[in-house]
């Protein structure tokens, strides 16, 4: 069994093991269980939620969750124009609603400001402060290091092939879901 470093201590992983036990008992169980495919799914979930577990510990030092990071990354590609709200928000992939609480905490400490658009003063900018950019300045040096640190045992021919694979089944799982909507559609046409 494969230990996990927690802080101080190394504890087994018991997630791992018991994931494995399930996918003996289903794929006993569903002929439609694909064990290569639920494993892979299983690791990329795992190996996601450890990785922002450990980047969320050091960003929520500086009293930052992991939406408001990325958003203060995101809105750094945008330091002449300002990012438009909405699209900050599809960026994050949040709702209205969210992108709204997240900017008025951002705002609130002094890290974002609002502004409408010269073109169109319905659609509202969101830049980065002076400060926002100074605490980007403070964070991003360690965080680097973090993610090297972190990809370390990985060659870096290994991470590129890896990348590619990602973004092939990222691909792959959005036009899955696409063609899961069209068939429901269809379904629905059907029936009415």
């Amino acid at each position: 069994m494969k230990a996990v470093r927690d802080d101080k201590r190394v504890q087994p992983d018991q997630r791992e093991a018991h994931y494995l036990g399930r996918m003996r008992q289903h794929g006993e169980r569903y002929a439609e269980f694909h064990r290569p495919s639920v494993e892979l799914l299983i690791n990329l979930i795992y190996t996601c939620d450890i990785i922002q577990t450990q980047l969320a510990r050091k960003i929520e030092a500086h009293k930052l969750s992991l939406g408001a990071f990325n958003a203060l990354m995101i809105l750094s590609r945008y330091e002449t124009t300002g990012c438009p709200m909405h699209e900050l928000g599809e960026l994050l992939l949040v709702s209205r609603a969210n992108i709204t609480g997240l900017v008025d905490c951002l705002e609130r400490r002094g890290l974002v400001e609002r502004t409408g658009a010269p073109a169109d003063r319905r659609v509202r900018l969101v830049r980065l402060t002076k400060a926002g950019r100074k605490l980007l300045e403070t964070i991003l040096p360690a965080h680097y290091r973090r993610v090297r640190a972190m990809l370390r045992g990985v060659s870096n021919k290994e991470k590129e092939a890896l990348s590619e694979l990602l973004t092939k089944l990222r691909h792959n799982v959005l036009q899955s879901f696409e063609r899961q909507a069209e068939q429901s559609e269809r379904t629905e046409v059907n029936r009415g």
